[in-house]
This record gives C-alpha cells, sequence and structure tokens, in this order.
C-alpha cells in the first residue's frame, strides 16, 4: 500500500504533471523496471530503497548470497547501493581481506590518486560487502569489484549489464531489477540471448547445486505477463553472425607478419 502512494509521487515529479492533468495516475507503472533515467512509469529511488532493503535482507535469511543485482542504469546502480548504507555484511576476518587487497592494489597509484572520490567512496563500499561495477567507474576500481568478488569477499554487487559479458564471474543468485531496457532507441523487453547472458551467472559449479534468478517488479503488484516471461526465458536466442571479413588490405599485411599464415587466419573465420 505504501509503495503505490510512492509510486504516483514519484511519477508527479518525473514528467507526471501531463498525465495529472488528465485524470491518469492509474495506467503511470505500465512501462516500468527499465529505470534507465528515460521513459514513464518510473519508480523512485526512495522506493527502490525499501525494496533493495528487504529483497537483501531475504536473501541474507535463505542464505543466497553473494548476488549480482543487474540494474540497467549506472545512476541506478549507485542509488541502490546507497540504499544498503546501514547493513554490513563481512566478517572482521573478511574485512581484513578486503581491506589489504585493496591497499595492494591502489599501491601502484600515486598518492593525489589514492584518495580520489571513487576510490574513498569504494573502500566504504566494499568495507561492508557492498560494491557496484558499471562503465563509469576507473578501470582499477572495477579490476578490484572483480577481484573481491571472484573471491566471495563481495556479498551484494549492484552492476550493468556489460558485468556479463567477458567475465567468467558466477555467483549464488542473479536478481534483475527489471526486464525491460532501453535500447537507445526505445524500451523493450530483454532479449532471450541477453537473459540467458545474465541469468547463466547464477549457480557457482562446485559450490551451489541450484543458481536462483529472482525478476524485480518495483512499482507493480503482480508479476509480469506470463507470455512475456515464457518468450523471454525460452525463446530462440539470437543467431551469432560473424563480423569479420577478409580483405586484401588484410591479406597484403598479414604477408609481413611471419609468425601467422594467411591459411590460419582464414580457418578463424566462420564466415568465410
Amino acid at each position: 500500500r505504501g509503495g503505490g502512494g510512492k509510486q504516483q509521487r514519484g511519477g508527479s515529479q518525473r514528467g507526471g504533471s501531463q498525465q495529472r492533468g488528465r485524470g491518469q495516475p492509474a495506467n503511470r507503472g505500465q512501462g516500468n523496471i527499465a529505470r534507465t533515467g528515460r521513459g514513464g512509469g518510473r519508480t523512485t529511488a526512495a522506493q527502490d530503497r525499501n525494496v533493495w532493503v528487504h529483497l537483501v535482507q531475504h536473501l541474507r535469511k535463505e542464505s543466497l548470497l553473494p548476488a549480482c543485482i543487474f540494474v540497467f542504469s549506472k545512476k541506478r546502480c549507485e542509488e541502490n547501493a546507497d540504499s544498503l548504507s546501514n547493513q554490513d555484511f563481512c566478517t572482521a576476518a573478511e574485512r581484513s581481506a578486503i581491506h589489504m587487497i585493496i591497499e595492494k592494489s591502489i599501491a601502484r597509484l600515486k598518492p593525489d590518486d589514492r584518495v580520489l572520490p571513487q576510490i574513498r567512496r569504494l573502500r566504504e563500499l566494499l568495507s561492508r560487502g557492498v560494491a557496484v561495477h558499471h562503465g563509469g567507474l576507473l578501470p582499477i576500481v572495477k579490476e578490484i569489484v572483480e577481484i573481491l568478488f571472484a573471491k566471495t569477499l563481495v556479498k551484494v554487487l549492484f552492476a550493468t549489464e556489460t558485468f556479463a559479458m567477458g567475465l567468467n564471474l558466477p555467483t549464488r543468485t542473479v536478481v534483475f531489477s527489471g526486464y525491460r531496457k532501453h535500447d537507445g532507441r526505445e524500451f523493450r523487453n530483454l532479449l532471450p540471448g541477453e537473459y540467458t547472458q545474465m541469468a547463466g551467472r547464477a549457480g557457482r559449479r562446485g559450490l551451489d547445486t541450484v543458481g536462483s534468478v529472482i525478476i524485480v517488479t518495483s512499482g507493480k503488484t503482480e508479476a509480469p505477463p506470463a507470455g512475456e516471461l515464457r518468450q523471454m526465458i525460452l525463446g530462440d536466442p539470437t543467431k551469432l553472425r560473424s563480423q569479420f571479413r577478409l580483405t586484401y588490405n588484410m591479406i597484403l599485411n598479414l604477408l609481413r607478419v611471419e609468425a601467422l599464415k594467411i591459411e590460419e587466419m582464414i580457418k578463424r573465420s566462420f564466415s568465410e
């Protein structure tokens, strides 16, 4: 009930004045959940704060940590991490190990760089077992988060979907902040391949017998339509199309490299 009231208040703050004039506040939540800072029907940071505090407490109670929470917005990653400012997931031994890894990692930085705002914020979050990972972070910050996450010292990670690409860092539980995202043109549901790429992080080989995947629908009281979920989870993945093209210029350049044969390069191309 309280969440519903916040939904209307949040909608009136962000582009909801037109709908308020038309008397249609009930439809405001239809385009929800992508929460990328654009589009209608978004939840507010205050609503998200309640959602994540209760969800993480539930995961902790059910022994479902560590968890990777995928958020489709850099800003929301930071806000959601701030919502857990009163939560501490680390033991004294884990906190000591985190401190040592951070100190060892930033030792290669200049003294002035060691007190950058991102570094200071990183120390505070990681000391409690919370972290963020997105494209707006410094490379060394992302590297420290990845190292600690691989050592299961990060218990709750808020990350954008880029974290699921190319990094083999499985976790016990994967949480989606929603099933819609903005692809640069419009809001749409996650594609089957995108869902599989992120959900596939759930379950650590040799540690977990089962991996858990949770889809959060903040601002809504009902689950997403079964048809949309079925298409997203069980739909045919996007076909891979090789973008590698062997050109005459490339062949001439390869002739100058004695260590690599043209025939070997052709064999590596799926399209040739």
